[in-house]
């Protein structure tokens, strides 16, 4: 077979990438990492009608300074600025996504902890046990060690300020010196737990700690300020809870710490003899933004008014609550009163149906995609995590008839001891 042969093949094979589908376009979605992240209409709209998407390097046309936080057409700077007010800072940048923003925090913490502060402070990121894998994955990458405090266990899992206060003197004991970060999950990624951060930066004020907040699950869908929480730090993920695409994120700090996490590149290369004014090592040099922070300045009015509705959508949520626990066996896990969109529930009832069922625990999502409902993760029916955020009454109240409609339907099939509404 010739080069020219060999290649049409493969072109041949390629062109399947050029049909993918979006099987769930029309679906209503249910996944907690997606719910407060689904775009306008009105922003993809803008999005198309604008041409945005016809290039990658969309807001560097008019890029002077060699830093995409810095571009004034589109407004990015004015943008950067409206965010930390937003969310009660001084100084935000875009990052590539919350991880990016973390990772940024802890490498200045780390840097800090070796060129100033080894006298009062000691390389380890003092955390929630429930903390987003990232946390702890970004304080592995630059070498500092997690701490954690535990949680109160089966069935709530809560985390107290009082078991911060306790591991902090337990580590100053030890080494002799103060953690060289708190960092703490606004609303832990497991069971949608509201975090007592408030109480925990308090805490960590008096102690002379940097305090860092993740706010991934919760800058966009409640009102938040950094300040008021008295922390050093704030992370959001934008395209989880600010109605953007991804990867975005946003790092937002005091002017006092913004000097050092956003500090410029000092390096001069030997032979071309080149510095790189504008770029910040912390941010890879500069974190583009591109698409998805076209479509965050697109959502930011949308994001800004919809926390003043947080409490309708937070009663729709315990509404959903109250209505699902009608099932036989199946009750939330996580604080209650839940005072977030993350559900946590654990489904005795789905788990006994999958012993039965020829597709085991995959019968539960894909019996709910069938009805239009995406979002279940696979394979699971012990456990169960979902978010109706954002949706309407009459699209919640399908979700829950979905759940009703299949554990009657098995219930009855396999002869099961067990009730349903």
């Amino acid at each position: 077979m010739g080069d020219v042969e060999s290649a049409m093949i493969k072109t041949n094979r390629l062109q399947r990438y050029c049909e993918i589908k979006n099987r769930y376009k029309e679906a209503i979605i249910v996944n907690p990492i997606m719910t407060g992240g689904l775009i306008p209409k009105e922003t993809w709209e803008k999005l198309v009608e604008e041409k945005w998407l016809s290039v990658g390097y969309s807001i560097c046309f008019d890029c002077i300074e060699g830093q995409s936080s810095l571009v004034s057409k589109p407004p990015v700077r004015d943008f950067l600025s409206e965010v930390a007010e937003f969310l009660g800072g001084d100084i935000a940048y875009h990052t590539f996504g919350c991880r990016a923003a973390q990772f940024a925090i802890m490498r200045t913490i780390s840097n800090y902890i070796r060129e100033r502060g080894a006298k009062d402070h000691t390389n380890i990121v003092l955390a929630d046990s429930l903390c987003h894998y990232t946390t702890a994955i970004t304080a592995e990458m630059v070498g500092l060690r997690l701490a954690e405090t535990p949680h109160s266990g089966y069935p709530e899992y809560k985390i107290s300020a009082e078991e911060f206060h306790r591991k902090i003197e337990e580590i100053k004991s030890e080494t002799g010196k103060l953690p060289g970060l708190v960092a703490v999950t606004h609303v832990e990624p497991y069971h949608g737990n509201m975090n007592p951060v408030k109480e925990i930066g308090k805490i960590a004020e008096e102690y002379g700690i940097p305090y860092l907040v993740n706010g991934a699950y919760t800058a966009g869908i409640i009102h938040l300020n950094m300040k008021s929480l008295h922390a050093d730090f704030l992370t959001a993920s934008a395209h989880k809870s600010m109605a953007s695409l991804a990867p975005l994120g946003f790092l937002v700090t005091s002017r006092e710490w913004a000097k050092r996490v956003f500090e410029e590149s000092k390096v001069k290369t030997k032979l071309s003899e080149r510095l790189f004014k504008n770029k910040v090592p912390n941010l890879f040099g500069c974190s583009i933004g591109g698409i998805p922070l076209i479509s965050a300045m697109y959502s930011f009015l949308h994001v800004v008014k919809r926390v003043y509705g947080w409490e309708e959508e937070l009663e729709k949520t315990r509404w959903f609550i109250r209505e699902v626990e009608k099932m036989d066996g199946v009750h939330l896990i996580g604080e209650d009163p839940h005072n977030h969109h993350l559900l946590h529930f654990e489904t005795p009832i789905f788990w006994e149906i999958s012993k039965h069922h020829r597709r085991k625990g995959f019968f539960l999502a894909e019996e709910m995609i069938k009805r239009g409902i995406v979002g279940l993760q696979r394979g699971l029916s012990r456990h169960i995590k979902l978010s109706l955020y954002g949706l309407e009454r009459d699209q919640i109240e399908k979700v829950r008839d979905a759940f009703f409609e299949i554990a009657e339907k098995y219930v009855k099939k396999f002869n099961l001891d067990y009730s349903v509404p």
